[in-house]
């Protein structure tokens, strides 16, 4: 079972169509990872829960119905944000192959229409429309605005999920350090850095 009572009663009420979908989806990431490198080769299912529990968490920050999600790999966030979420739009964003046709058969597997799935880099990809990116493990924070901070809009919102102990002042840029409620679930120091212009 993907969640027990601690993690539901922090993480907010979820129908029992959506939790049997995240639960099959953590069980594709784990059978994927083995060809496909998704996340780390060491990953347990336990582990796998963890990031998609980390991801739920992020959902609770999100209130706009469009999110770009950088360097998707597996789909975290992304995935998860859109199987929350059946009406927001949400982009995947990835430039390498095996991890963009996993993405594929999750969105056929699922039947998201509200994804769309990019093969891509993100220095080639236009962000003058994006208002949410979201990204985990991708980059550091100030490497990653230093990446895109010529293209992004006049406003826009930027969550990265990172742990405590990174970096969070970036120059030029409003930054804010949140919490995650997954930390008292997964028992890890997790967070969230909201970048605004």
């Amino acid at each position: 079972m993907l969640f027990d009572i601690k993690s539901k009663l922090l993480l907010g009420n979820i129908n029992k169509e959506t939790l049997d979908s995240l639960s099959e989806y953590v069980f594709l990431i784990k059978k994927w990872n083995k060809t496909r490198n998704l996340v780390s080769r060491k990953s347990t299912e336990q582990d796998i829960k963890n990031h998609v529990i980390d991801c739920m968490a992020l959902n609770n920050l999100i209130s706009q119905n469009r999110i770009l999600d950088v360097g998707s790999g597996a789909g975290l966030p992304g995935i998860v944000v859109a199987l929350l979420n059946p009406t927001k739009k949400v982009t995947l964003l990835d430039s390498n192959k095996k991890k963009i046709s996993f993405l594929n058969h999750i969105k056929a597997r699922f039947n998201l229409k509200n994804v769309t799935v990019e093969h891509n880099r993100l220095e080639d990809f236009d962000l003058s429309k994006e208002k949410l990116i979201v990204c985990r493990a991708f980059a550091r924070p100030k490497v990653f605005i230093k990446q895109i901070k010529n293209k992004l809009p006049k406003k826009f919102t930027i969550l990265m999920m990172i742990s405590k102990d990174q970096e969070t002042s970036i120059e030029g840029f409003k930054t804010e350090y949140i919490s995650s409620s997954a930390e008292t679930i997964i028992e890890k120091n997790r967070g969230f850095l909201r970048i605004t212009a």
